[in-house]
């Protein structure tokens, strides 16, 4: 009996062993080239070991010597067979050309656990995403952003006050030391909630304030973090199982309550701000008109599909925004040429301006925008895209680059950060050169190679924005005070190994030193 017991044991085993031989032999039969993977975690040992960040991984297999010269290669995530593309004219194909068979991200979160985290048109799919996406382009207008520019510009000059009020710790050298990426979220902050949300986050008196310590809840990677975000770009079906979230419970309360709170007001009051809440407040109208007419298949704006938009354009407008600034505070630093052709060319705008922090002004620094387009070339906020097969019909061909055909539901992605790290197409990819982006040599890159806000219609709606707030907190920045590097500052940045959003391991530790341009 023992001894049958055991070779029913060894038959199971040996089973076991070659369906999962079988299984990960999926690329191997269809004679596609493959990054070999481990059983069970496919090819993502690396991520889940924490060695690298998740920007470096993703390199990792980028420059695997099985994917050199190949346009894709096949990969496991975990179990399932997904595709890493190389090639930038068929990542043109999948994000631009055919985006109607590649229209949804692959990721996504708890639709039900986690409303706000999962109904904004960063995870919404088709055919939800395009409606909701549609409805929020006149909030990003040119007239939409030069309506904002005002309250921008209102907490650049806190920021500024805030930095002259900040006690010097040297008399003589006439510096302090702080850390970039706290301070500039603080900015972006504050930002977001006023043009927003139409609210006074007052961020530099209260840094630990509720809009604060909540947002700073989403993006602080502990290992728990870690794992959800994890789950949600790379295992999203599991993500309920585990009831992971991407918005904390606790932020979803004080997000939701304060979004509905603001919206009820606006209403009570019947004033207008032209903010994203009067936006949300038109969507919701139009809903309860279609449904008074007797429409009932008009898409549904209540509830928390209009608290998500909101909540999103929170969490991404001040953690992309506000780590750019950071790494760029950082690279200027550590480059005293280039910091100081940025204060220069501030000074100027300023002189002609009056000494006014003006939409014009912000549009003739040509070689700031240089500076930021660099930056994020080296550090863009999601290091890798992802989208999943939707073609209907039938399996999506990769003819001419092979005769395998994608099925409906394969996770593709992107690895951006690779793209951008890449000697072919950036020499020397880790030396911080803003030239890269002068108006001449923009045109010699090749294109699809650069994508720091996605490309296609999934692009980043907030782009312009980003890039303007950026521009205005720097300008404020650096009107009276010069960066540097500290005792504390690393020599080379090294990115956490938990953040799937980049995010510098430890912070970015700088000096700032009072040096009013004399305006």
């Amino acid at each position: 009996m023992v001894l049958g017991l055991f070779l029913l044991v060894v038959i199971f085993l040996a089973t076991i062993c070659f369906l999962l031989q079988q299984h990960y032999a999926y690329w191997r039969r269809r004679g596609v080239r493959e990054l070999r993977p481990h059983w069970i975690l496919g090819n993502l040992a690396g991520l889940l070991s924490m060695r690298d960040s998740p920007a470096d991984f993703m390199g990792q297999l980028y420059n695997h010597p099985d994917a050199l010269n190949q346009p894709f290669v096949g990969i496991h995530v975990f179990h399932r067979p997904a595709l890493l593309l190389r090639d930038p004219d068929l990542i043109k194909r999948i994000l631009i050309k055919d985006f109607g068979k590649f229209s949804n991200r692959y990721s996504n979160s708890d639709y039900k656990g986690d409303p706000l985290g999962s109904q904004n048109i960063f995870f919404l799919k088709n055919p939800a995403w395009k409606e909701v996406r549609f409805k929020l382009s006149p909030f990003f207008t040119s007239n939409k952003l030069k309506s904002m520019f005002p309250l921008i510009v209102e907490v650049g000059s806190n920021l500024d006050a805030y930095l002259r009020e900040q006690p010097l710790h040297n008399e003589r050298t006439r510096c302090f030391d702080l850390e970039a990426k706290e301070l500039c979220a603080l900015f972006t902050t504050d930002v977001i909630a006023s043009v927003a949300y139409g609210v006074q986050a007052n961020s530099f008196t209260q840094p630990n304030g509720e809009f604060r310590r909540h947002g700073r809840a989403v993006f602080e990677f502990s290992l728990k973090r870690a794992a959800e975000f994890t789950l949600v770009f790379f295992l999203p079906h599991l993500v309920p199982l585990f009831g992971f979230k991407v918005v904390p419970s606790e932020a979803t309360r004080f997000l939701r309550n304060t979004i509905n709170y603001v919206m009820a007001e606006r209403e009570r009051s019947q004033q207008t701000r032209n903010d994203l809440i009067d936006i949300l407040i038109e969507f919701r109208r139009s809903t309860q008109q279609a449904r008074a007419a007797g429409d009932h298949g008009q898409f549904v704006f209540e509830g928390d599909i209009l608290v998500a938009q909101a909540v999103l354009f929170f969490t991404a407008g001040f953690e992309s925004s506000s780590s750019t600034m950071a790494f760029a505070m950082y690279e200027l630093a550590k480059d005293a040429d280039i910091q100081l052709r940025v204060r220069h060319e501030i000074k100027e705008a300023l002189i002609a301006s009056g000494g006014q922090v003006t939409l014009q002004l912000i549009d003739s620094l040509e070689y700031m925008q240089m500076v930021l387009l660099e930056v994020l070339r080296m550090y863009p906020p999601l290091p890798f895209l992802d989208r999943e097969c939707t073609a209907e019909d039938e399996d999506y061909s990769l003819t001419p680059y092979h005769g395998f055909r994608v099925p409906k539901g394969m996770p593709i992605y992107i690895p951006c950060y690779a793209l951008h790290m890449d000697p072919q197409y950036f020499p020397q990819p880790r030396k911080f050169q803003p030239e890269r982006f002068s108006p001449t040599n923009r045109k010699l890159q090749t294109p699809y190679t650069y994508m720091p806000f996605g490309l296609g219609p999934h692009g980043c709606i907030g782009e312009r924005f980003g890039l303007l707030q950026a521009k205005v907190g720097l300008v404020n920045l650096m009107r009276n005070h010069q960066v540097t590097t500290s005792e504390r500052t690393p020599r080379r940045m090294k990115l956490d190994p938990k953040a799937i959003i980049l995010q510098a391991q430890g912070g970015i530790h700088l000096r700032l030193v009072r040096d009013p341009l004399g305006i």
